[in-house]
């Protein structure tokens, strides 16, 4: 099969926050906006992608379709050889226009299209393809937006806890929010906190008391800079369990965690880390002593290959779901939780599940 087309599409999916408003990067968010990449072959299969992302989608589409567009166009696609030495190209073609960021970001969302296509032609789930499916259904947990009041917070982690999740994460900077958490959902709901790199080293030290108190499940790039490796060790000898890994990309930036010893959970993002191609060398990394959590907060096709990545290549790890009412879905309630806090990962060809084009084309950005 022959590369034939490559479109992409951003799509604002309206939804209904639990708390008060909210976002992140800066901005107040009543949709949650999706890159979406659709590659067809002259064979007449088509594969959907999802890059990341969010605000900065459209410099993400500047790039597929300025810079690597015209590379992929005529490339061979028949088997997951062809998507690594696509993903090889691309990368040493393009590296001198940004190794890491928007350049990874683009790469990614071409990855998981093709490996969409490689499934569909082989008549496989991605899963499948990557070494079997392990699990029928993840657990999952829910990540909050970052409220920043101490009540607002705790009020919408509860309301989590009533809707069937088992796991909560909160996005808070602010050690109020995340005691009042603590104490309201008890000590037996696992409690994890996504600090987005607000905090200096330096500055743990006064709240450090207070953190360990909170007994969290794991505490996720709490300082600036995310690469800052060794100040993330030196959290972990004073008893902190820490994440971090969403805003790395490719495996070589994990394999330098994981050397460092600076994490005890890595969460590469597929939509930013390289695509499904760069998930598979991160699990082929060593991972005896970490524990490999893929960072997930979308509803494109990015969500669902990383159910397909988790369950073939780390079953035992919990998948991220946005706490959100989604009021379009791409994807008709695959994101949404059973009785027992877990998502199905779908068992079709491909990534198992076809995005809904009605809702692309109602929720298209024009």
């Amino acid at each position: 099969m022959i590369i034939s087309s490559l479109d992409t599409i951003i799509v604002d999916l309206p939804f209904k926050n639990p708390g008060p408003p909210s976002g992140f990067g800066g901005k107040e968010w009543t949709t949650i906006t999706s890159l979406l990449v659709r590659i067809e072959t002259d064979k007449g299969i088509v594969g959907w992608g999802e890059a990341f992302g969010f605000n900065c989608v459209t410099s993400t589409e500047k790039t597929i379709q300025d810079l690597i567009k015209p590379l992929l166009i005529g490339c061979k696609i028949e088997t997951p050889q062809d998507i690594e030495e696509i993903s090889n190209m691309l990368q040493l073609k393009l590296h001198i226009f940004g190794r890491y960021g928007i350049t990874i970001f683009a790469i990614s969302g071409i990855d998981i299209a093709l490996w969409d296509i490689c499934g569909k032609s082989n008549n496989k789930p991605i899963a499948e393809l990557l070494g079997g499916i392990k699990s029928q259904s993840l657990t999952a947990y829910a990540s909050l937006f970052k409220y920043d009041i101490a009540d607002d917070t705790k009020n919408v982690s509860l309301r989590a806890l009533e809707d069937g999740y088992n796991i909560i994460k909160l996005h808070e900077n602010l050690i109020e929010p995340i005691e009042a958490t603590r104490n309201a959902i008890g000590n037996n709901v696992k409690l994890m906190v996504d600090v987005n790199c607000a905090w200096k080293e330096e500055d743990i030290s006064k709240i450090l008391q207070q953190l360990l108190d909170c007994k969290l499940y794991w505490l996720e790039e709490p300082i600036w800079p995310p690469e800052n490796f060794q100040g993330l060790a030196n959290l972990r000898k004073q008893g902190l369990v820490i994440s971090t890994g969403e805003n790395a990309c490719t495996h070589w930036q994990f394999k330098e965690i994981i050397t460092q010893k600076a994490a005890d959970i890595i969460q590469p993002s597929v939509t930013k880390v390289g695509g499904v191609t760069e998930m598979k060398k991160i699990s082929q990394l060593d991972l005896t002593k970490v524990r490999m959590v893929p960072h997930a907060p979308y509803f494109g096709p990015g969500f669902v290959a990383t159910l397909h990545v988790l369950t073939a290549l780390s079953p035992n790890s919990e998948i991220e779901r946005l706490y959100m009412d989604l009021e379009q879905d791409l994807y008709k309630g695959l994101s949404n939780i059973d009785s027992k806090g877990n998502i199905f990962v779908p068992t079709d060809p491909g990534l198992g599940m076809e995005p809904d084009l009605e809702v692309i084309n109602s929720c298209q950005r024009k």
